[in-house]
């Protein structure tokens, strides 16, 4: 395949697409920056213009998998598989989780090619961001050896990873159980029961579902949070194998949580019990260390579902509902991975 073939990718929020000529000025400025390049072992130090150029010809000469990487204000990145997994973004892309988001529509793209073997990938043991991305992914450790670091001129303790096929697919499905409750990726059939939750009751306590939801709109809902591999998403809660609700993921201005359920359903503590269990999979699915919620002032039974979670109270603002005339007053909450408070 020529490397003009390469398809672009797409995610919830980037675009991988090949690389092109006029990209080595944004290559350059974004690896140059020594907080970048510390961590990249096989690239040129100190890192000239020409060493993009350079990079970005051999990419188009021998046909690689690999990708540019946008968001919304453009150029940010590099991911692809050459020899193994890799990917650097520039220094103000950081911290919003798109290098996991990146490497997994690679990987996507990899695997879907039974022919495709294993992975392999590596990180400098100082280096926790990167450790925590290919953990998530699926990655397990082979063995430790000291890796040369060029921007540090000298060699440095890694690790050696590898991402089987079964390690990838067995972490493309999202299906959580508890004691009373099963969440699973919601489907168009499920949009029946989303007319039917969006009562006025609970949707004036929503921020993402309007009363007198045709079918169409709850279609719209339904296709927008797909399960994709990363945050984004919703899943049905059923109790008893039906349908009492749903609970999702955000991931716009950090990864956050959001849920809904049937008046049936309330005082039960099905909720808390959900919530619970849904963070503890986002934990442990992602390479995050912090989730965020808010609830309207008068929900306070909301308020009282994060906290038992672990939430604390972080701030107030004011935020909008399709199933209120004006904006009213929100208090918004953070937990975090130690914070997480597991019920027994």
């Amino acid at each position: 395949m020529s490397y003009a073939a390469l398809p672009t990718l797409r995610t919830p929020r980037l675009t991988l697409r090949p690389l092109a000529e006029n990209d080595a000025d944004a290559v350059f400025d974004g690896v140059s920056n020594f907080d970048v390049i510390r961590w990249l072992g096989r690239i040129p130090y100190p890192y000239g213009h020409e060493d993009a150029v350079t990079f970005i010809r051999r990419v188009w000469d021998e046909a690689l998998f690999v990708w540019a990487v946008e968001d919304a204000e453009g150029f940010v990145g590099v991911v692809g598989i050459d020899e193994e997994l890799g990917y650097w973004f520039a220094r103000p892309a950081w911290g919003k989780g798109y290098g996991f988001e990146a490497a997994v529509a690679a990987l996507r793209y990899w695997f879907a090619d039974p022919s495709r073997g294993d992975v392999a990938s590596g990180h400098y043991n100082d280096n926790t961001r990167s450790r925590r991305i290919l953990q998530a992914l699926g990655f397990t450790d082979v063995v430790q050896r000291p890796r040369f670091a060029r921007a540090l001129s000298q060699d440095v303790m890694g690790t050696d990873m590898v991402l089987t096929r079964q390690g990838w697919e067995a972490r493309q499905t999202v299906d959580i159980r508890t004691a009373r409750l099963r969440m699973r990726p919601m489907r168009d059939q499920d949009a029946s029961f989303l007319m039917d939750l969006a009562r006025e009751e609970v949707t004036r306590m929503l921020f993402s579902l309007k009363p007198d939801l045709t079918e169409d709109d709850a279609l719209a809902f339904i296709r927008a949070r797909q399960w994709r591999g990363v945050p984004g998403y919703a899943l049905k809660i059923e109790h008893g194998g039906h349908p009492i609700g749903y609970i999702a993921t955000g991931n716009s201005e950090g990864v956050e949580v959001y849920y809904a359920l049937h008046p049936d359903h309330w005082g039960q503590g099905l909720m808390s019990e959900a919530v619970q269990a849904f963070l503890i999979d986002l934990f442990a699915r992602f390479p995050i260390n912090r989730i965020i919620a808010d609830r309207f002032e008068d929900n306070p039974a909301s308020g009282r579902v994060l906290e038992k979670c672990g939430f604390e109270a972080t701030g107030r603002d004011m935020g909008r509902s399709a199933g209120r005339l004006e904006p009213a007053p929100v208090i918004t909450y953070a937990v975090t991975r130690d914070k997480l408070r597991v019920q027994t």
